[in-house]
This record gives C-alpha cells, structure tokens and sequence, in this order.
C-alpha cells in the first residue's frame, strides 16, 4: 500500500478510487487492459522494481525519492525502465531515463522527450490521464494487455507498472516505470 500526500499532510494508505474527483483511477482508461496498482503486479520484471520501491518507502510514510534510488541497482532491468519528471505540476512529464528495451518495445526512442509530443494521440491522452491520476493520488498504478493506443504495437502483450516517487517538496516529482514486453498474465504463477 502507499501513502499519499493531501493536505499538506501524510494520509493514511490509498484506494484506487481518487476520492476527491470519485473517479476511480482505472476508468481513465482503454478498453482490454487489467488496471490496478503495484499490488496487482505479476510479472518478475515489474515486480523487481515494486520491491526495490517498496524497500526504499520511509518509515515515517510518504513515498521514496528518485535520490533514493541508484540505477545500477536495477541493472538486470534497466533496459525496460523509465524515469519521468514531472513539469509544471504535472501538465507534462520529461523523460529523464529512457531504457534501451523501451526503444524496441514502442517503436520510438523517449530519452528527453515529453509526453505532450508522443504519437498517435490516443496514446498521448492515454498516458497523460495515466501519470496525472499518479500525481494526483500520489498512488502506483499498473496496466496489463496489448496495447490498444498504438496500432503498430497492438499485437504486443505486456504488463507495466509506474510508482510515484516525491520531489523535494513531498510531492510527487518522479514516476519510474518498468515495462515487461510479451508478458502474459495467465503465464505467471503466484
């Protein structure tokens, strides 16, 4: 479970239901996923980067920091994780990492580029709903299926996770991400 930042303070754990809006935070999203949070998670891949987030989550509450965490700790799954700045709020993000995998899977290199400019459009709004939801609930959020926003890539199966990580102000600042391409839910055992 994580917890969240409203208020000014730190609330208790969060649901997938963004209690200020009443929407709930899978219904921003395509028809053919499986939408949760990192709890929801199946994939070794994902997985290896929800316990390395979870083990870096203070004691006191509140959410890790991108300071806390070193790449190379994620060395085996680095070419399928990105890192996402926040800008302005959370009106874009900017790829700050961009794993070569990532390059392969979607079909574009990220590396520096903001969400604003991805292609086609649906993806694009997609994905914006996606991290906004992130920023606002300070929740994880995890998707599974094909990937029915890009055409091209509709035939690829996968599970992706994105945990919110806090800037210095105690707000989320970061999203990391790990992707698992060809993962397939009814595959995993466990």
């Amino acid at each position: 479970m994580v917890c969240a930042r409203r208020s000014g303070a730190v609330s208790a754990p969060v649901s997938t239901m963004n209690e200020q809006s009443g929407v709930s935070i899978g219904s921003l999203y395509p028809d053919g996923q499986v939408n949760g949070t990192a709890e929801d998670c199946r994939s070794p891949l994902t997985r290896q980067l929800v316990d390395y987030w979870r083990a870096r989550l203070p004691a006191a509450g509140g959410l890790p920091r991108w300071r806390d965490f070193v790449l190379m700790d994620l060395y085996a799954i680095a070419a399928f994780v990105s890192v996402k700045d926040v800008v302005d709020g959370g009106a874009d993000f900017r790829n700050r990492f961009w794993g070569s995998g990532l390059t392969e899977g979607l079909g574009f290199e990220g590396t520096n580029r903001l969400v604003s400019g991805y292609e086609p459009e649906a993806m694009r709004l997609a994905v914006m709903n996606r991290y906004a939801g992130i920023v606002a609930t300070g929740q994880s959020s995890m998707a599974r299926g094909h990937f029915v926003t890009l055409p091209a890539r509709a035939h690829l199966t996968y599970e992706l996770v994105h945990l919110p990580l806090w800037g210095a102000d105690d707000r989320v600042g970061h999203i990391i991400s790990a992707y698992h391409f060809g993962f397939k839910a009814e595959d995993a055992r466990g």
